[in-house]
């Protein structure tokens, strides 16, 4: 069996199939960057670019996403930080089947011992250790799920309670998340995308497509996106919802700097125009409208 690549190796061949409209930077990846919270039992626990959520209760935790396999150990830090212990940790959850973001998930579950919950589609993936439509990359250590759920099923640990929302396209099983988190006193809602981008090798349409209705299922993500509207958005990279500037500002004090300040719908609209661009060079015009009616 041949060895999985390296990680630069890997995050170049990862890199060179986003569409440039993604704005994503692997450089920080692997940086490490201080826990902090969110609001009341929530958590960031992950890297500067790659994210990690630790939703905290007295009879168990919630963490969503493992990233990279080598980010692990920095996790795990990162938790025991906060003054939590990994091992309290009942449930694990994934944003989507790529590496940068369930790559750990197998190391993750035996440190925590934790029960996997996956979608159906993703857990696909995970099982076998496969990136979705990366072919030309060696995998990551297999995580087998313990259970899968669909489209607004929901998990529970102690007071808190995530529903699922299945928004394919990036994935096929790629699952957003949302619930409600106290702020300054009230309950906000969050949402946690998983992700829109389009790959630079997804084939959204016809008889080569990635897979079948790619296209359809990203229009259709969109569109069930903009019927949340957070007060909080979330996501698996800090890019998608200015991680960045919201931290300063709550370093600066501003209790409410996650708090949503327009940008979740920036970032929908700007992913619409990037998939609309790529079915337009694929041959399909009218955009997202043609294909949710149904049209050729």
């Amino acid at each position: 069996m041949p060895s999985r690549p390296s990680r630069a190796l890997r995050v170049l061949l990862f890199t060179c199939w986003f569409a440039p409209a993604s704005g994503l930077a692997q450089s920080d990846w692997t940086e490490p960057l201080e826990p902090f919270a969110i609001g009341e039992g929530l958590y960031y626990v992950g890297t500067a670019g790659l994210a990690a959520y630790l939703f905290t209760s007295g009879d168990g935790h919630i963490l969503i996403d493992a990233p990279l396999d080598e980010n692990v150990d920095r996790v795990l830090g990162n938790i025991r930080a906060l003054g939590f212990d990994p091992r309290d940790v009942r449930l694990l959850l994934a944003s989507h089947a790529h590496f940068d973001h369930v790559g750990g998930m197998a190391r993750m579950r035996q440190a925590t011992g934790a029960e996997l919950v996956l979608s159906v589609r993703d857990a696909e993936y995970v099982g076998a250790g496969r990136d979705f439509g990366l072919d030309d990359l060696a995998g990551y250590p297999p995580a087998r799920a313990d259970r899968t759920l669909g489209h607004h099923q929901t998990v529970r640990v102690g007071t808190w309670e995530l529903t699922a929302h299945l928004t394919p396209g990036h994935t096929p099983g790629c699952t957003t998340w949302s619930g409600d988190v106290v702020i300054e006193g009230r309950a906000r809602r969050f949402v946690s995308v998983c992700s829109l981008s389009v790959l630079g090798s997804y084939q959204l349409t016809g008889e080569g497509a990635t897979y079948p209705g790619q296209g359809r299922e990203y229009c259709a993500s969109v569109a069930h996106l903009r019927t949340l509207a957070p007060e909080v958005f979330l996501g698996p990279h800090g890019s998608f919802y200015g991680l960045a500037d919201k931290l300063r500002a709550r370093r600066a004090g501003d209790a409410l700097a996650f708090v949503e300040d327009e940008r979740y719908d920036r970032y929908l609209d700007d992913a619409q125009r990037s998939i609309e661009r790529r079915l337009a060079e694929q041959g399909v015009s009218g955009g997202c409208a043609t294909l949710l009616a149904g049209e050729p």
